[in-house]
Parts: C-alpha cells; sequence; structure tokens
C-alpha cells in the first residue's frame, strides 16, 4: 500500500534575490564534500560531527524548557499570517512556522522577534523553521528570475499541483548549498530547529530509475544536519512524512530529532474525510519506529472540510478532532488538528494548550530535579538519577515506570526521602519478575504534589 503522498502546504508571492557569500558557499561544499567522510568507518578519526555525543551533553530535565523534545506535550502549526504576539500568548510548548512572515526575504523574523517568541508571556516555547528542500520555491530569497527547468542544472519541472514550486535534483550540489545557506538563516535568527518538508521527493526520482533516490535524500538531511550542529550544537532536525525511510534505511533515525506526519487520521483522501483504515496502520507502524527509538512523533490531521481557511467546529468535525487527538496520544504521539493552507492559529476546544503543565514544572523544579537516566537506551539495565532540593525533613518520594498505554509496570521506590540526589535502577522487568518487551517506557516520579516524567529505551 502506497502512503507516501507528498504534501507542500504554502502559496506565497515571490521573493527576492539575494547572492551567495562566498564564505558560506566554500563552508557548505566543505561540508557536503567532507560528509561521507565524516559518516564512514575510518577508526583512528575522533567522533564525527553527526555523532550526537559530539554535541549533546547531560544536563537537568527542565532546566530549560527549549533544550529537551520529549518536554513537548502539543504544539501550533502556522505558515501564514502569523502573529507572533498572539502566538506568544498561548501556552503551546513547540511552535512551527515560516522563517518569514511573507514567505519572503523583506519579512524575515528577527533573532529579537524568534528570541521573544522562544520566552513568551504563555510560557517558553520551541520553535522550528519550516523549510522546504525537495521543493524550489520561487518566491524564496534564493530565486532568480533567469532560472527554467534545466537552469540551473539541479532544477527541474514545475509541480503541476502548487503553481511556482518546482522539483530539484536535491542531490546536486547546487540546490544542497542554498539549503545551507537558508539553514544560516534559520540559525542566525535564533531558532530552535528546523522542520523539513517535502523529503518524499525522494519517490519521484526514485520512479523514474534513480535507485539511490532514497539514501539520496537521508545523506542530505544527515548533512544539513552535521552543518547546522557545526554552529548550534543542540539545533533539531524534524522531517515531514516519509517515515518510511527509517525502516528501509534505519540510519536516518541517527539524523533527525523527531518526525511530523501529515493526513494519519484524517486528510489523507481529502479534507475533512477520515484517513482509510489501512493507511492509517501503516502510516503508525512507520511512526512506532521513530517513537521506539524515543523521536518525537507529531501528527497533523486535517478534519476541517475541504478548502475551508477558519476552522468551523460544528458536532462532526468536533467528534473528528477528538477521535484524531485521542488516536494520535494512544499511540505516544503528540496531536495537531488545523486547516490545510495552515494561515490559522487554531487552537480547538477540548484539546487546548493550558498552564496547568508549565505551573506543575515550575512547582518541581522547587521540590526536585530529574536528570536523564543512563544508559538510554538501554538493555540490562538504566540508572535514573534525581536530587531532592532543600527541605527540612524526608518528602515522600514514589517512582513508578508505566508502558505507553499508561499500564503500571514497576514501583521502584515508594517512601520517605531525604534532600540529596539518589538514584533507583530498573532492570527491565515487571513487578512480577517478567521481562517486559522492547519499547518506550514512561518513569513518573512524584514528590509530594510535584511530579515529572521521563521516557526509558529498553531495546532487548
Amino acid at each position: 500500500m502506497d502512503i507516501k503522498k507528498t504534501s507542500h502546504t504554502t502559496t506565497r508571492g515571490r521573493g527576492l534575490l539575494v547572492l551567495t557569500y562566498w564564505g558560506m558557499w566554500m563552508a557548505s561544499i566543505v561540508v557536503l564534500l567532507l560528509y561521507p567522510a565524516m559518516t564512514g568507518t575510518c577508526q583512528t578519526q575522533s567522533a564525527s560531527p553527526t555523532d550526537p555525543a559530539t554535541f549533546e551533553h547531560p544536563m537537568p530535565l527542565g532546566e530549560s524548557s527549549t533544550n529537551d523534545l520529549s518536554s513537548v506535550h502539543n504544539f501550533t502549526y502556522q505558515l501564514q499570517d502569523i502573529d507572533l504576539q498572539a502566538m506568544g500568548n498561548t501556552s503551546f510548548d513547540l511552535a512551527i512556522i515560516d522563517y518569514s512572515s511573507d514567505g519572503c526575504e523583506n519579512g524575515e523574523f528577527s533573532s529579537n522577534q524568534i528570541q521573544a517568541l522562544r520566552h513568551s508571556p504563555g510560557g517558553d516555547k520551541i520553535i522550528l523553521a519550516y523549510m522546504s528542500i525537495g521543493e524550489a520555491e520561487e518566491y524564496r530569497f534564493y530565486w532568480q528570475n533567469t532560472w527554467s527547468p534545466g537552469q540551473p542544472s539541479w532544477l527541474g519541472e514545475e509541480n503541476p499541483d502548487w503553481e511556482g514550486n518546482y522539483k530539484v535534483r536535491y542531490w546536486e550540489a547546487g540546490w544542497q548549498t542554498i539549503i545551507l545557506e537558508y539553514t544560516d538563516r534559520l540559525l542566525d535568527a535564533g531558532f530552535d530547529g528546523a522542520y523539513l518538508d517535502i523529503i518524499d521527493a525522494y519517490e519521484y526520482y526514485a520512479d523514474r530509475g534513480r535507485a539511490s533516490a532514497a539514501q539520496d535524500m537521508v545523506d542530505f538531511v544527515a548533512a544539513i544536519r552535521a552543518y547546522a550542529r557545526t554552529r548550534d550544537p543542540g539545533f533539531f532536525i524534524v522531517p515531514q512524512n516519509a517515515p518510511e525511510l527509517a525502516t528501509s534505511i534505519p540510519d536516518y533515525l541517527n539524523h533527525v530529532d523527531g518526525i511530523g506526519q501529515e493526513d494519519i487520521y484524517y486528510g489523507y483522501d481529502g479534507d475533512g474525510i477520515a484517513t482509510p483504515a489501512g493507511v492509517t496502520a501503516e502510516m503508525e507502524n512507520y511512526l512506532n519506529v521513530f517513537r521506539d527509538s524515543g523521536k518525537l512523533v507529531l501528527t497533523v490531521d486535517y478534519p476541517f472540510g475541504d478548502h475551508e481557511d477558519i476552522p468551523h467546529y460544528d458536532a462532526d468535525t468536533r467528534m473528528k478532532i477528538d477521535d484524531a487527538y485521542a488516536s494520535s496520544s494512544a499511540n505516544g504521539y503528540v496531536p495537531y488538528c488545523t486547516v490545510r493552507n495552515l494561515s490559522y492559529l487554531t487552537i480547538n476546544p477540548g484539546h487546548e494548550p493550558t498552564e496547568v503543565g508549565r505551573q506543575a514544572e515550575k512547582a518541581n523544579s522547587r521540590t526536585f530535579v530529574l536528570y536523564p537516566n543512563f544508559p538510554n537506551p538501554f538493555n540490562a539495565g538504566t540508572t535514573i538519577l534525581f536530587r531532592i532540593e532543600n527541605h527540612r525533613t524526608p518528602v515522600p518520594v514514589c517512582v513508578n515506570v508505566f508502558n505507553i498505554r499508561g499500564e503500571k509496570i514497576v514501583t521502584l521506590l515508594d517512601g520517605l526521602v531525604e534532600s540529596s540526589t539518589h538514584s533507583v535502577r530498573w532492570d527491565g522487568y515487571d513487578e512480577h519478575g517478567l521481562a517486559v518487551p522492547s519499547s518506550v517506557y514512561v518513569c513518573r516520579i512524584q514528590a509530594r504534589d510535584s511530579f515529572q516524567t521521563q521516557r526509558l529505551l529498553l531495546i532487548r
């Protein structure tokens, strides 16, 4: 069954040309030329720039809400008509936006604007910038009016479904250099990461005989991440759609921090239409590979009527929204429903982001600190480290492990604990002494009225 449908979500006016700086161009070429060597098997080299160990350093969870995607419990996705102040007043944990107010160079958001959104009145947010890497868009800063299919060599035919958008031979250095300059603009503006679209462009070329099309796309995504992390070691890469790549090319998981999937429950055959059960099941199987690897999984569904620019909430639409949220959450994903043109800050009734979670995190930070478990992923066992902060008397602490369905697996600690640093170990067995299967589990630590959670990835 073919689930891989190219989805492109924005049409805007034409942007202005900006010539590539020589210094950036040379750096881009160096990364692209050296990337195969950086991911090679040379035994005498130190960790490669794409190795997470090169950049990621243990730090207490909750110390900064913008350092860990495991803190994301809800998100919003808007690419047009963006009102940064209105978005900042919401309590969403993560926001996906265009890097520009109108898609063009003149509308580029400043670093001050992005910083204000990251630390906005509604609460701290992780901000990802949308970036299409599988098609060229003629309103973007890089577009030249003299271009046409074949000129430059990497530019393909216009997408018949999206005027002004063109196929690209994404494996060619000319296009990749442009995307790395685009990435520099995201870094300059202070975005936390990039949300990469048109990953499934590889299908177009695979269908036309390019045997390496899938691997070419994986290599391209990996090169973007390696390049970005030379400047920002914590820069997130979250692709949209084409989840099957993690199954056909498992190394893909080493180069992404999560995935977004459109139309998993509503919208595959048209906005407002339930996605066929077989397609949903296949998507879930692919997405579970990401989830079970500890990656953030975002789902984007379109339960509103076709060509509906502003959400309207009749009884039927509310039922679809509730179904999409429940189905996504039951799988351990993070759901969102909105209109296809992504021009509206959609806050769905009954699924509003709330301040409750944020206030709990603030209370938790005054009560205890939860550190990353180690090792993670693990096989024989993992250690969970936490610190009780400045209490004169012992604090009641309970440490439980749950599966992704919310069922308790085992209690690791239930008793009074002094103010100090403590650790508990889980060996991957339930309360009956039976080994549990490979999966993502959730450790929940409660101290008095405060609690924190942490994902544990068990691999047998």
